[in-house]
């Protein structure tokens, strides 16, 4: 049982570990800070999985640098062309393209990013992971059991919810084509006042998740409705101005309150 546990923690130390270096690196390239991260919450399963992998596959070349490194190279980038692959035909949604950069495959995987993968696996299995393990095991195994408990009902919501979200966003794209092509109009006209309220209070909630994802991820675009997609995501700026400038004229016209009062 403890074994399943500390496997368990070392997942999610490494997501959460991985969700840290992407977002530190895409902060200070943008000098704000973005949530880069395929869930709400602050982990990136892509780096636990990946860390399971190389740990599984290649612990055993601790001692030899230079296998260690070109098999986690093999290893980190079959994964990330496999996750490309998976969001591209089941979501019809690309995260990420590398087309742009030199010595890529389909614009899923390039060199740069498998070079930096295999020098951080390399730092991972010779470095970090002994005090990893070492911290893990040195806690109780009723406090692994607990956090296993509570941290497994956490990800798996915070999964489930935003792949649900995807789902709902991609329909929504198509939604959109649709109405373009005058399908829609005619279901429009059945609807209750009721029923559309709600289906704008859902888009709503579909326009901010899909902000954060296009903060997390710029190149992301979908491959059914590319153009309905990036309307949403206009849609969602604006609303986020529209109540930026709402607090800014609040502020303003309390401001002058007090002013007055004085």
């Amino acid at each position: 049982m403890q074994s399943i546990l500390i496997q368990f923690a070392i997942f999610l130390i490494y997501s959460f570990l991985g969700w840290i270096c992407e977002t530190l690196f895409c902060s200070v390239a943008a000098r704000k800070f973005i949530n880069r991260g395929f869930l709400t919450g602050p982990f990136c399963p892509i780096y636990g999985f990946g860390a399971m992998i190389i740990l599984l596959l290649f612990s055993g070349l601790r001692d030899h640098w230079l296998l260690l490194f070109l098999g986690s190279i093999v290893g980190t980038s079959g994964l990330e062309y496999l996750t490309s692959l998976i969001l591209e035909k089941v979501f019809r949604l690309s995260l990420w393209d590398y087309s742009q950069r030199r010595w890529n495959l389909h614009g899923r995987i390039c060199l740069r990013n498998s070079l930096l993968f295999g020098i951080m696996s390399v730092l991972m299995v010779q470095v970090i992971h002994p005090h990893v393990v070492g911290f893990l095991l040195s806690l109780p195994e009723n406090f692994l059991l607990l956090g296993f408990l509570v941290l497994a009902v956490y990800f798996i919501g915070d999964t489930a919810v935003t792949i649900h979200a995807l789902v709902e966003i991609t329909r929504e794209a198509g939604a959109r084509q649709m109405e373009l092509e005058g399908l829609a109009a005619i279901r429009e006209q059945y609807r209750t006042a009721a029923q559309q309220e709600r289906r704008h209070k859902h888009i709503q909630r579909l326009q901010k998740l899909y902000r954060r994802l296009a903060q997390a991820f710029p190149r992301m675009r979908s491959l059914r409705s590319p153009e309905e997609f990036r309307d949403l995501l206009a849609e969602a700026q604006d609303r986020m101005t529209q109540a930026a400038d709402r607090i800014k004229s609040r502020k303003k016209a309390s401001d002058g309150e007090q002013s007055d009062r004085r």
